[in-house]
């Protein structure tokens, strides 16, 4: 038994001609959990014909291309037939005010079933940051939220997959950081942010972010096996953002650009 790694959107910001913004989706045997749904993943998902696999949505933070296709979901989910069940949807603890405030925005009073689209489509869960707890988010499947250090409460993800011993961890947007290094601790697969090529002090420890250096030398510190390097601002400098992550990651650890419609798989967990 395996756990698979489809990357649905890559893109900062904004979606872009050749992908949609942040969107990953993790598979096992248990069904799939969406990690992100920024623009252009729902469209996405749709094309691809994996909605109706959703088992539960995991967003790392409130950020708009990371979060604003929840509506589309919750749309797509609530219209024109409702789920039997709504989906679990986890987020910070400190940002579930979230979804109250996007339906009141986006509901649609005279529909029921769209009156609070989110509140209505899913099972709204807090991920307590303060705490990091393991939650067996799926049978198997156990996911555990550190904290990230960003500009809002942001979630490093840390996915153990016990019938592979499989562990696949996503950054999140985030500085270097305890959070971000407990969640990626030897993971077989680590999905890590690149937002810039170079970047000033604020733009890294103050916001929050990464350099593509940044994210070779975090792979290699905590000894992922792949580095998946993904969000980066201006696809025009990802050749060179790529490079700079495979010097700084080094030979042990396999570096690579993460690429829409590319699927990874985790197995067994290397040896201790």
């Amino acid at each position: 038994m395996t756990l698979t790694l489809d990357i649905i959107g890559v893109a900062a910001t904004a979606p872009v001609l050749t992908s949609a913004a942040s969107g990953y989706l993790l598979t096992t045997e248990s069904g799939s959990v969406l990690v992100d749904c920024g623009p252009g993943v729902v469209m996405e998902l749709a094309r691809r014909g994996l909605l109706d696999d959703l088992r539960a949505i995991v967003v790392t933070h409130r950020h708009a291309d990371h979060a604003l296709d929840l509506g589309a979901l919750a749309f797509r989910v609530q219209f024109p037939t409702p789920r039997a069940e709504r989906i679990p949807l986890y987020l910070p603890a400190e940002s579930l005010d979230y979804v109250a405030s996007f339906d009141d925005l986006i509901g649609i009073p005279t529909v029921p079933t769209l009156q609070q689209p989110l509140a209505q489509a899913f099972d709204v869960r807090g991920l307590d940051l303060v705490t990091p707890t393991p939650i067996e988010i799926l049978d198997g499947l156990v996911l555990t939220a550190h904290p990230a250090k960003h500009a809002v409460p942001s979630a490093a993800l840390r996915f153990e997959h016990r019938a592979s011993r499989a562990v696949v961890a996503f950054s999140s947007d985030t500085a270097d950081c305890a959070g971000v290094r407990a969640a990626a601790d030897r993971a077989d697969v680590f999905v890590c942010e690149a937002t810039y090529l170079r970047a000033t002090e604020q733009e890294l420890e103050g916001h929050g972010h990464l350099t593509g250096a940044g994210a070779g030398e975090l792979a290699r510190a905590v000894g992922a096996g792949t580095l998946l390097v993904t969000h980066i601002a201006d696809p025009a400098l990802a050749p060179e953002i790529l490079a700079d992550a495979v010097a700084a990651a080094g030979d042990t650890v396999t570096t690579v650009l993460a690429r829409p419609g590319d699927r990874h798989t985790a197995g067994v967990a290397r040896p201790a």
